[in-house]
């Protein structure tokens, strides 16, 4: 039950993290030379050199609490740069920032039932 909460959790902090990368983007729409930049997950095991641990019973929590995942950054210019070299497009970011809003929303509202749903159980059922 407490898997689930984690894994919500860190999907939470990650477009909480991504929408700041992605803020610096919009904030950098007329600065000379900007390359956008913008983070995706990683799983640790899919990653160079990353190790995943391994639990010895299957009633251990994961190590971290959650998913495990990494975070990583890359160059996300597009194809065509304006003349000053900035390659921000404008309409792109807003898009991507209202998506990750929309996946933070939903990530926070299954958060908000699961909670209710401990409360309710540890109450036996009552309020």
């Amino acid at each position: 039950m407490f898997q689930t909460v984690d894994a919500l959790q860190d999907a939470m902090t990650f477009h909480r993290e991504r929408h700041t990368v992605l803020a610096g983007n919009v904030a950098n729409v007329d600065t000379p030379g900007y390359r956008p930049m913008d983070i995706e997950r990683v799983s640790p095991s899919s990653e160079p050199g990353g190790v995943e641990m391994a639990r010895a019973d299957a009633r251990h929590m994961t190590a971290g609490g959650g998913t495990g995942g990494v975070t990583t950054t890359f160059d996300d210019a597009g194809q065509s740069a304006s003349a000053d070299g900035n390659h921000v497009n404008l309409e792109r970011e807003l898009a991507k920032m209202d998506a990750n809003r929309v996946r933070y929303e939903t990530a926070s509202e299954l958060v908000s039932r699961r909670m209710a749903l401990l409360r309710y159980a540890a109450a036996d059922g009552g309020v």
